[in-house]
C-alpha cells in the first residue's frame, strides 16, 4: 500500500493528464464499463463526512474520494483498491487533485460542446478559478478573458497573478453584467445561493459550465438559463437531482439532462448545439481516475 502525499501529487498530475483522465473515465463509463455512485454526506455536530464511490473495471480500480468538511475547511483523500489482487493500493492526498480535476472536468465537456471559444468569462476568483481557465486554455484559444467576482480585489489579483501566470491577457470586470454579455463561454465558480447568470445577459450562443454548487440550497444560474438551452449535461443524473437546484428545477419542468457519460461516447451527436449548459458537481469517477494516473506517472503501476 502506497501514501501519496499532496507534493507528490503535484509533481505527477498536471491538467493535460487530467483531462485525458477524465475523457478516458466518461467513455469507460458510457460503455458500461465503469460506476461512480452518488456522493453520500453524514452529518455530524461539527462538520460533514463526505463520500463518493466509484469503480472502473479497465484498471481493475475501485474506490472513493473522501473528506470531512468543517467551516474551517476540508482536507481530501482518494482510497483505491486493486480489485484484481484484492488489495488496497493508494492512499492518496487528494486536494491539489482535486482542484485539478474540477477544472479537467468542464474543460473536457466544453470541448465537446462548444469548440469554438471565442470570449470566455469566469465568474468568481477563489481556489477553484485557477484551474477552471488553466483547463479552458487547453482546450481553446480565446480571444478575450474576463473575470468577475463580488470582491473586486480578489477579481485583480486574480486577473494579475493569472495573466503572468498563464501569458495571456485576463480583464477584471466590475459586474457579473459586464463579464456575461457578449460572452460565448462562462464558467461559475462560485458558492452563490442567488442567481448570477441570467438569459437576458447571454446572446443566441452560449455555453455555460456551472461548476461551484453541490448544494440544493444554492444556484449560479436563473431557470431560463436551463430551459433556453438546446441541450443540458450532467454528470450524474441521480445525484444533480439531490444537489443541484438548478438540474431538479429544469427536470420539473419537463427537462430532460444528458449524462456527460453519453455525451462521451457519441461527441459528434452532442457538439452541433447553438445553447448549452454543463452542471459540474464531481463525482468520484473522476478522483479515482485521476488518483490511478498520479500513481502511473509515480511509475508506481
Amino acid at each position: 500500500m502506497y501514501y501519496v502525499t499532496e507534493d507528490d501529487v503535484d509533481k505527477n498530475f498536471d491538467m493535460k493528464a487530467a483531462i485525458n483522465a477524465v475523457r478516458e473515465a466518461f467513455e469507460e463509463y458510457g460503455k458500461g464499463r465503469a460506476y461512480s455512485s452518488t456522493r453520500v454526506r453524514t452529518f455530524s455536530q461539527d462538520g460533514v463526512l463526505n463520500t463518493m464511490p466509484a469503480a472502473m473495471e479497465k484498471y481493475h480500480i475501485s474506490g472513493l474520494k473522501s473528506y470531512y468538511a468543517t467551516r474551517n475547511g476540508a482536507k481530501f483523500v482518494v482510497v483505491l483498491f486493486d480489485t484484481a489482487a484484492d488489495e488496497l493500493l493508494a492512499i492518496i492526498e487528494a486536494n491539489r487533485l482535486g482542484q485539478i480535476r474540477t477544472g479537467a472536468v468542464t474543460a473536457y465537456a466544453t470541448s465537446i460542446l462548444h469548440k469554438n471559444v471565442e470570449i470566455f468569462a469566469i465568474i468568481g476568483s477563489g481556489f477553484q478559478a485557477e484551474t477552471q481557465l488553466e483547463g479552458m486554455l487547453k482546450v481553446a484559444n480565446p480571444t478575450e478573458i474576463r473575470v468577475y467576482s463580488r470582491n473586486q480585489e480578489h477579481a485583480r489579483n486574480f486577473s494579475e497573478r493569472s495573466s503572468k501566470k498563464f501569458g495571456v491577457s485576463i480583464r477584471a470586470v466590475e459586474s457579473a453584467e459586464a463579464a456575461l454579455i457578449g460572452a460565448d463561454t462562462i464558467t461559475t465558480i462560485t458558492n452563490s445561493n442567488v442567481p448570477i447568470v441570467y438569459r437576458k445577459y447571454l446572446g443566441d450562443e452560449y455555453h455555460i459550465n456551472l461548476a461551484g454548487s453541490n448544494y440544493i440550497n444554492r444556484r449560479e444560474a436563473e431557470s431560463a438559463v436551463l430551459s433556453d438551452a438546446n441541450i443540458v449535461v450532467t454528470e450524474h443524473l441521480e445525484q444533480s437531482l439531490i444537489e443541484s437546484v438548478e438540474i431538479s428545477e429544469y427536470v420539473k419542468l419537463g427537462g430532460k439532462p444528458i449524462e456527460l457519460k453519453d455525451v462521451a461516447v457519441d461527441p459528434t451527436r452532442y457538439s452541433k448545439f447553438h445553447r448549452t449548459v454543463f452542471k459540474s458537481m464531481g463525482i468520484g469517477l473522476e478522483d479515482i481516475i485521476s488518483g490511478y494516473a498520479v500513481l502511473k506517472n509515480m511509475g508506481i503501476i
